[in-house]
């Protein structure tokens, strides 16, 4: 019997395209261009695809790669792409509109439409690493960026996005009560919300986000010319799994197992494949996994996750620091990850099904199957001892 902790998804037709709903989410049209800009930023560079062939064999799978997102920017995790895009997205689309004419990624980094970029000040709600993605791409363009952070985000990430130049709002609360608090203000102040969840009359921003996010996947497909078989991806939102999954889902030859994965505490995603809509978590987010401590998804990610998942699990705060001991001490040959608590959340879902016999045959893992992993965050600063 499959255990309680892993789901199904009902809604999943062995035969799922690709098709209009999913696109209107994520476009992969134009990637491989996002990333020939990104070049232009001297900071940027392709993150690496680690082999991990030691954890395979231990785990009873033939491959297993990490896309290292703890290198990404000199950032330390994948939001930085979500953030840097949407900033240059909303400020390119201004230039637009005033002159006609489209601004390039550099054009916009140097300040040759000053005039018109100058006046934006961004802001956004975060747990930590998307207002640090906001405040680099503010920083980089020139703007004035302002972050809301709930009560539990650490002192190290406050610092690391003041660091980047923003102004930090500490909301006695949790993430959601932080949403509340940004478009409140926002509104007032005539800020540029840049959020990475969406609400109603809300979805173009966050799906700027999550195509800065299709990168990683992108450059994933072009260091593994094996495909994956089986992709193992966290969420919180939704933002990154709807991108691994919606770019993977429209690129790959084969389409993958897709495994969604949340902690306990914050399985919105898991309660809304149950009941079949948007539904908020059975608990209240209060966990260690703070880049996933979400209580409702983005709905705008509804097409891609909801209707194009394979599983959706569930995974306990006593998996996190075996799996980050793991990454950081790994076994003979592989090399070590730094990797912060929500960045292990995917090795952690699959080593916790593959000590499930019931689960592991569910997902029809063998000593054939190749399994992605995104280590979506770096420690900032933490050691796992």
């Amino acid at each position: 019997m499959v255990p309680s902790w892993l789901a199904p998804n009902p809604r999943l037709s062995p035969a799922a395209k690709f098709g209009p709903a999913q696109r209107r989410v994520i476009n992969p049209n134009g990637i491989p261009e996002l990333c020939e800009d990104l070049a232009q930023c001297p900071r940027h560079v392709p993150t690496p695809l680690v082999a991990l062939p030691a954890l395979a064999a231990r785990l009873g799978v033939g491959e297993i790669r990490v896309k290292d997102e703890s290198q990404r920017f000199g950032f330390g995790a994948f939001k930085a792409l979500g953030g840097v895009i949407a900033v240059y997205n909303v400020l390119s689309g201004a230039v637009g509109d005033a002159h006609h004419a489209s601004a390039s990624f550099a054009d916009i980094m140097n300040g040759v439409y000053r005039d018109i970029t100058g006046r934006f000040v961004f802001a956004t709600a975060s747990s930590g690493n998307h207002g640090r993605a906001v405040a680099a791409g503010a920083r980089l363009f020139g703007n004035r960026c302002i972050i809301f952070l709930p009560k539990f985000t650490s002192a190290e990430k406050e610092a690391a996005i003041r660091a980047r130049g923003a102004e930090v709002i500490r909301i006695d609360g949790d993430y959601d009560t932080a949403v509340a608090a940004c478009k409140a203000q926002s509104a007032a102040n005539g800020w540029t919300i840049i959020s990475d969840t969406s609400w109603d009359g809300y979805e173009d921003v966050p799906k700027s986000v999550m195509r800065g996010y299709c990168v990683l996947a992108h450059e994933a497909i072009v260091q593994w010319q094996a495909e994956p078989t089986h992709v193992f991806v966290q969420a919180g939102v939704g933002g990154l799994a709807a991108a691994v999954i919606g770019y993977l889902w429209a690129g790959l030859r084969k389409r993958p197992v897709f495994v969604v994965v949340e902690p306990e505490s914050a399985d919105c995603w898991f309660q809304s494949n149950r009941t079949g809509r948007p539904t908020l978590a059975s608990g209240n987010a209060d966990t260690v996994m703070g880049g996933l401590a979400c209580r409702e998804i983005s709905p705008v990610t509804w097409p891609v996750i909801g209707d194009g998942a394979d599983w959706f699990m569930t995974i306990g705060e006593d998996t996190v620091m075996p799996a980050r001991k793991l990454y950081a001490h790994p076994l003979d040959g592989d090399p070590a990850i730094a990797s912060g608590p929500s960045g292990c959340a995917g090795l952690a879902a699959l080593s916790r099904v593959c000590a499930d016999r019931a689960a592991f045959e569910a997902l029809k893992l063998g000593k054939d199957s190749r399994v992605l992993l995104i280590n979506s965050e770096g420690t900032l600063g933490e050691t796992p001892a």
